[in-house]
């Protein structure tokens, strides 16, 4: 549960960072933005904007061994962290490796950090009881070698979480952004939710759930995509694109974004997550 935000007035007291339009009444404004969204009664375990893995979900617990294909910077193995998971993240991308150790070292210094190759992963059989892999699948040249390499390091009984842009969106880039199309570090293949699902399985492993996340984030690549697209708007859309995005992503979250990104991953989800178990 994340704790309530505060900041300090000009007088040293604290004071909550609600909205500064005073004619809206408190109780009003407590429900406008929000910094946990357990005090509107949303049952616990709800997923916060941005958040892609739903960990309870997964069934991570406390002194769980986690692995993280594609850690990144580290914003999901700062999740496992809180929850007192022995993680481990790799990637090839060492500057990002760094980041994460940055970020990590200071609250979660037993994380392990490892540099290499989703499709060569340096773990004995059975290392993990859960494996996450987010947003990392459409990027590798072999995605079938990386999943089979994450179904072996995964214990019998085991859980994994896979998630991968959807369809739509991807469809929208491919067609808007020249760049999109020619970034040699880009997406080398569009996910149906069909095929995601049929990758997971031909991994050996058994699907249980399958969720739509971030339909706010994918209002924003569209926008930057079109942007692209139109050259003599770019240089002040870019800003004021990405100036929105920071204010949907604010903390403590708005209720209305909230409720726009649930209502919004009917129709134009940023990412399918897929979550499956390997046999017993």
């Amino acid at each position: 549960m994340m704790a309530s935000v505060t900041t300090k007035s000009r007088q040293g007291q604290d004071k909550e960072p609600w909205p500064r339009r005073r004619r809206v009444p408190t109780g009003v404004r407590r429900w406008l933005k929000v910094a946990d969204l357990d005090l509107l009664g949303v049952p616990t375990g709800v997923l916060r904007r941005l958040e892609v893995v739903d960990l309870d979900l997964l069934g991570v617990k406390a002194g769980g061994r986690v692995l993280d294909v594609g850690c990144g910077a580290g914003r999901l193995m700062l999740r496992m962290g809180r929850r007192g998971c022995l993680a481990t993240g790799i990637d090839v991308i060492r500057a990002d490796l760094g980041e994460a150790r940055r970020r990590l070292d200071e609250v979660w210094p037993q994380i392990e950090l490892v540099e290499g190759d989703g499709g060569r992963l340096p773990f004995v059989d059975a290392s993990f009881d859960f494996v996450t892999c987010t947003e990392t699948l459409e990027h590798v040249a072999d995605a079938g070698l990386a999943l089979r390499e994450m179904a072996r390091v995964l214990r019998p009984g085991g859980r994994l979480a896979v998630s991968v842009p959807d369809t739509l969106t991807e469809l929208v880039a491919y067609q808007l952004s020249e760049l999109y199309r020619i970034d040699p570090w880009g997406h080398k293949r569009i996910y149906t939710r069909g095929r995601i699902v049929r990758a997971v399985e031909a991994a050996g492993l058994r699907v249980y759930a399958r969720r739509l996340r971030n339909s706010v984030e994918a209002v924003y690549w569209v926008l930057l995509h079109l942007l692209d697209a139109w050259p003599l708007l770019r240089a002040w859309g870019v800003d004021a694109v990405t100036r929105w995005r920071e204010r949907s992503n604010e903390e403590p979250y708005s209720l209305f974004y909230h409720v726009l990104d649930q209502a919004g991953n009917r129709l134009l989800p940023k990412s399918i997550v897929v979550y499956a178990a390997k046999p017993q």
